[in-house]
């Protein structure tokens, strides 16, 4: 091989790294990234006003309901008549655990409304990113089904996530966090739409 064609080969072999590495170098000073992202949707729970007896269930879970809509009819004891339960807010209902028949408790959750027109993204960021991270710093939103589309968001919380902070659709199975992840709530400016509860999601932060 001549010398000269060893020297351009190496030239471009530094050149390629250099420029990799610079990329990289690039990225890390003006962006924090992950791949560990996930939808959630606020929501409100119905809860029983008072003790008494479940007489008729009126939704399923993942029905649509308006905000006012029965939901339950309820027998106080000892008396003939029931009244009605209503939804507090407009919503998907979430997390049904009551079945018709059932004795119920003051304060007893019924069920849950989940508003999927305000929903969030959930990141888990490395710890070891944390300190380059503050609320209301513009987030780049990428959605599995749109891969490489990008949606606008903000840091509107940053600390734990609680189960009882996640939709209740999502409240299945265990739940355990890792300490050298912090979650990083994000509200959307902008997002494609008919977005369900637990879909894949990868975000940049703007640093």
């Amino acid at each position: 091989m001549p010398r000269w064609v060893l020297i351009a080969v190496t030239v471009i072999g530094i050149l390629l790294l250099g420029g990799t590495a610079g990329w990289y170098a690039y990225q890390d000073a003006n962006y924090v990234t992950s791949d560990y992202a996930y939808v959630t949707s606020p929501y409100a729970w119905v809860t029983a006003p008072q003790n008494g007896q479940i007489t008729q269930v009126l939704v399923s879970n993942g029905q649509h309901v308006t905000k006012g809509q029965i939901l339950f009819d309820e027998q106080p004891p000892g008396k003939s008549g029931s009244f009605a339960i209503r939804a507090t807010t407009s919503g998907v209902i979430g997390d049904l655990n009551v079945t018709q028949g059932a004795m119920v408790e003051q304060g007893e959750n019924l069920d849950a409304v989940v508003d999927l027109n305000h929903v969030t993204v959930v990141a888990e960021v490395p710890e070891a990113h944390s300190r380059n991270l503050a609320l209301n710093q513009t987030v780049d939103v990428y959605f599995s089904e749109e891969p490489g589309q990008a949606y606008r968001g903000t840091i509107s919380h940053l600390g734990s996530v609680t189960l009882t902070t996640l939709s209740p659709i999502l409240q299945v199975g265990s739940f355990a966090k890792k300490r050298q992840w912090i979650p990083v709530t994000i509200t959307l400016i902008d997002s494609p739409g008919n977005l369900r509860d637990g879909e894949n999601a990868s975000v940049r932060v703007h640093i």
